[in-house]
């Protein structure tokens, strides 16, 4: 069975397509009561064991310190170590509990399928680290996977709804969820007589790692915490990890986070929000409202956030906000109305789409990448990739951030070895963003090549995989040669003679 998996920063959510090629959505008994379609994205230790999702929620209720929120967010860190119920774990094991969680509940579903092959989706502005560790965790979980397992979040919301375009688009994708805000401006062709886009061409892409749902329902706690104070109350805007001492005063501070989901639904809908809990903390009653306007006045610093990513995604590409054909909304905050109205007042609201499955588009869309052979993603680069000059202090790009990826495209570079009498040559290939920085990029492959062997082969498993491959005369050249396949770009490294 091929599956579609959406690891969210809040909430994971899997669909699958059946053998009738009907797309479905996952329910997780150790999802939210109030929606089993979402698998929270949270990791907890209690008696030495681990516990996932629903159940995490429950143990973070008895032991605040021992849960683990953002393991999503740390990816990007291959460092960062949580220490959880005397277990020490790292984020992309935490990930892989999360998404052995989705592989159980596959299992028990359907007992007599023997695989399970899975795609799995990473913000835009994952780069290679990330994106290995999110294999990684993948392939632990127990999924198979194929080479190009990893599809970019927003490029999935618009593969889930180029079945429903009729034509050739400029498509702009909004993918707001917990801790990620993606854009993702995309070309959609159709070919022959097919139904949907057949090609998806990204041009252009905008991304903040840290906006998200979370950051709104930080505003809305410092809020209510402030009108609970004023009324009596003591200030509950606090860590759950700083006061798991007190599973009183935890619980208060528990209740408060989950009250911000209730305000956003009704804000959602009207133009006030109001909520009250009797007793929340030391015999003081929550009684909090807000308005629409307040609201906006309380997102003024989200806002600016918001427009600076959406201009981001139009600069240098040739492409204006007028030729955008749709915006599609996309992720758990699709509704969220301060960034609806920036949309609105930028694009018209009648270009501005919210899709009933909105919340699932990101999983779904991954489902079909991993089951239509006969969609084609045209590969852009989101970050520059070059060879290392001067031990670091240089750069020759290779592959620049936003440059499409084309079959047969060739590039050259010499190698000059330290001495005629080396026995090796050094390789570093980096990836950065922006410009050049020499205390700010990434090594994504290094290795000391013999240079009396005729031929090596380093494999690197990443955004751009690749292959090494050294045979050698006196000159010494490095080419790159890059090879598309169907969906996803390969990207080889020789070093061979003229």
């Amino acid at each position: 069975m091929r599956v579609g998996i959406d690891l969210g920063t809040t909430n994971t959510v899997a669909s699958y397509i059946d053998e009738n090629g009907i797309w479905n959505c996952l329910e997780f008994r150790q999802g939210r009561e109030d929606e089993k379609r979402f698998l929270p994205s949270v990791v907890a230790a209690e008696n030495g064991r681990i516990c996932v999702g629903a159940a995490a929620l429950d143990a973070a209720m008895r032991s605040p310190g021992d849960v683990i929120y953002d393991a999503k967010a740390n990816m990007p860190t291959p460092g960062k170590e949580y220490f959880i119920g005397g277990i020490s774990i790292t984020a992309q094991e935490a990930s892989t509990q999360i998404l052995r969680e989705v592989y159980r509940e596959l299992k028990d579903r359907f007992p007599s399928e023997k695989s399970f092959n899975a795609f799995v989706t990473v913000p835009t502005g994952f780069m290679t680290e990330a994106r290995i560790a999110t294999k990684t965790a993948l392939r632990n979980a127990g999924f198979e996977t194929n080479e190009d397992c990893l599809t970019d979040e927003p490029i999935a919301a618009a593969v889930s709804y180029s079945t429903r375009l009729d034509g050739d688009r400029l498509v702009l994708v909004v993918d707001m969820g917990g801790g990620t805000f993606d854009l993702s401006l995309l070309k959609t062709s159709i070919i022959g007589a097919s139904v949907g886009a057949d090609r998806l061409e990204p041009v252009g892409h905008g991304r903040d790692m840290h906006l998200g749902g979370n950051d709104v329902d930080d505003l809305l706690v410092h809020a209510m915490s402030l009108k609970f104070i004023e009324d009596g109350g003591t200030d509950l805007d606090l860590p759950l990890s700083a006061v798991y001492h007190d599973r009183e005063l935890a619980a208060a501070v528990r209740r408060m986070r989950e009250l911000t989901l209730d305000i956003k639904k009704q804000l959602y809908s009207g133009d006030r929000a109001f909520v009250f809990v009797r007793d929340l903390y030391g015999g003081a009653d929550l009684d909090f409202s807000i308005t629409q306007a307040e609201y906006a006045m309380l997102m003024t610093d989200l806002a600016a956030r918001y427009k600076r990513c959406i201009d981001n995604t139009f600069v240098g590409i040739g492409y204006t906000v007028s030729d955008v054909d749709h915006v599609i909304m996309a992720g758990g905050m699709a509704h969220e109305t301060v960034l609806l109205g920036l949309l609105s007042s930028m694009f018209g609201r009648d270009r501005i789409i919210i899709p009933d499955d909105a919340m699932y588009m990101v999983s779904k869309g991954a489902a079909i990448c991993n089951s239509d052979i006969r969609l084609r993603v045209e590969n852009r680069s989101y970050t520059t990739i070059g060879l290392l000059r001067d031990s670091g202090r240089g750069v020759e790009v290779l592959i620049r951030e936003g440059e499409i990826i084309r079959t047969g495209q060739i590039l050259t570079a010499e190698i000059t070895p330290a001495s005629k009498d080396a026995t090796a040559i050094n390789i570093q290939i980096a990836e950065f963003t922006g410009e050049f920085d020499p205390s700010r990029y990434t090594v994504i492959l290094s290795g000391n090549v013999p240079v009396m062997h005729r031929k090596i082969s380093l494999p690197f498993m990443g955004k751009h995989p690749i292959i090494l491959k050294a045979r050698f005369s006196e000159d010494k050249i490095l080419s790159v040669t890059v090879i598309q396949g169907k969906r996803k770009d390969r990207l080889d490294v020789r070093l061979g003679g003229k």
